[in-house]
């Protein structure tokens, strides 16, 4: 890693000293031995003028591999001034799920005018691949594919694995269908090599090898691929017709997508977010969710208000509130991470989620024990009040309890109320835990007051 750092640095820096000395050839040389996902990484860290100049340097072909891997804001900055036939030329090279993800992202008339530029048949192909959510697996498949049918033999097969190699970059799996282009099964590239040249495809089929309809989310998608080993999966409608396929490339990319939507919905955040958005667009996206904070925080605020004699007459107890409410938050985190990842993973569902939830309360119980423990004797070393720490004590080991059982069931409640699990679960726990923190604190404060004072 620290080499590959390194060699990055070297690169970019002589990238930048080719641009001050207006050497061009020399930087197309330099392209030529660099990965598209190393160019883009260079054309990165440029400025917005310096990356639409580079930009310009790339061959056609070369352009199409670079334009996947460059970040967001790069790759918005290139589309808004590169010129509409450039672009169709571009996306004519690239694979039909990358083209449709690049055409999804113009303004309507762009998108109209590049179509326009691209031959018909493919044209027709990507305005198929663009009526799919985004986010099922119609939205991630391509079109591109090798396929025979039913009744042809391995040699019949292995003569289109050879047609399609001008057209298709990688081939993993030939798919074989019946004459209604019903999927019938999937034969993998090993066992079509090995088989004997004469014998009927359908010999040769992997019945281990599902398919997935076009509606599934993506998630789903992704956890079929973990769970058999995939690296391509055939995709196929409510009739079983073969629509196009999924590769392992794309799976990597979604996981890396669900992952950061998971941790950004958890805070709060838009899945979209970015540090360079629009300030008004963040603004509009992150305020509703400070405001819902600012309401979690303001419960807090009322029960300690309410407790306000108890605290004047002992302010000691000041001191340790924030242990109590911070300690009972982390608890919460903590099952809160697991919940939500179990539930994207699909480890955790409806059928084991009792088994899930009885091990966080036991989990929280002990936690609580302990910790509380821990706390009641430094506060009464500290302090020299039994009393003190005995509250403290009882405080925390509810208080950690409580927030891994709410750290279980508010995703496990946004789950069965259909909504994402991840949903600004942070802030409610947090906001409770803190709430509940205080007045679990306070209160046994209250009631212990005469042998406090």
């Amino acid at each position: 890693m620290k080499k590959q750092r390194e060699e990055e640095i070297k690169y970019l820096s002589q990238l930048k000293n080719l641009i001050r000395l207006n050497r061009e050839f020399d930087i197309i040389d330099l392209f030529s031995i660099l990965h598209p996902a190393d160019i883009a990484d260079l054309i990165d860290n440029l400025k917005e003028q310096e990356k639409l100049r580079l930009f310009s340097l790339l061959d056609v072909e070369k352009a199409s591999d670079v334009i996947t891997e460059l970040s967001d804001i790069s790759r918005e900055q290139i589309l808004e001034s590169i010129s509409d036939k450039k672009l169709a030329e571009i996306v004519d090279e690239m694979e039909s799920d990358d083209a449709a993800d690049v055409i999804a992202e113009l303004s309507e008339d762009q998108a109209k005018a590049v179509l326009d530029e691209i031959e018909p048949e493919e044209s027709e192909d990507f305005k198929e691949l663009l009526k799919y959510e985004e986010d099922t697996a119609g939205g991630i498949m391509q079109s591109e594919l090798v396929s025979v049918n039913s009744d042809a033999t391995i040699n019949n097969a292995l003569s289109a694995v050879v047609q399609a190699s001008d057209e298709i970059e990688n081939v993993y799996n030939v798919f074989v269908v019946d004459r209604d282009e019903k999927l019938v099964g999937t034969i993998p590239l090993q066992k079509l090599i090995t088989s004997r040249r004469t014998s009927p495809v359908i010999e040769a089929i992997d019945k281990a090898i599902p398919s997935v309809n076009v509606d599934v989310d993506q998630e789903e998608v992704a956890r079929m691929f973990e769970k058999y080993d995939l690296v391509d999966l055939p995709v196929v409608d409510n009739e079983d017709h073969l629509l196009g396929r999924i590769t392992i490339d794309d799976i990597v990319d979604v996981m890396e997508e669900e992952s950061s939507e998971d941790i950004y919905r958890i805070a709060g955040l838009h899945e979209d977010d970015s540090l360079f958005n629009n300030p008004v667009q963040s603004i509009r996206r992150r305020l509703p969710w400070l405001y819902l904070n600012l309401m979690t925080a303001l419960a807090s605020a009322l029960v300690i208000g309410f407790f306000e004699n108890t605290i004047q007459m002992v302010v000691t107890l000041t001191v340790f509130m924030p242990v109590v409410a911070g300690l009972g938050g982390n608890a919460g985190a903590q099952s809160l991470a697991l919940i939500v990842r179990g539930l994207a993973l699909g480890d955790v569902t409806f059928e084991n989620s009792k088994k899930a939830l009885y091990k966080q309360v036991v989990v929280g119980i002990v936690n609580g024990i302990a910790i509380g423990v821990v706390i009641g004797t430094i506060a009464y070393l500290w302090k020299g009040m039994p009393v003190l720490g005995l509250v403290l004590g009882l405080a925390m080991i509810i208080n950690v309890f409580v927030g891994t059982l709410i750290g279980t069931l508010i995703p496990l409640g946004l789950k069965w109320l259909k909504a994402d699990p991840a949903l600004g679960s942070n802030i409610f726990v947090t906001g409770f835990t803190d709430a509940f923190g205080f007045f679990c604190f306070l209160g046994l404060a209250t009631m212990f007051l005469k042998l406090l004072k």
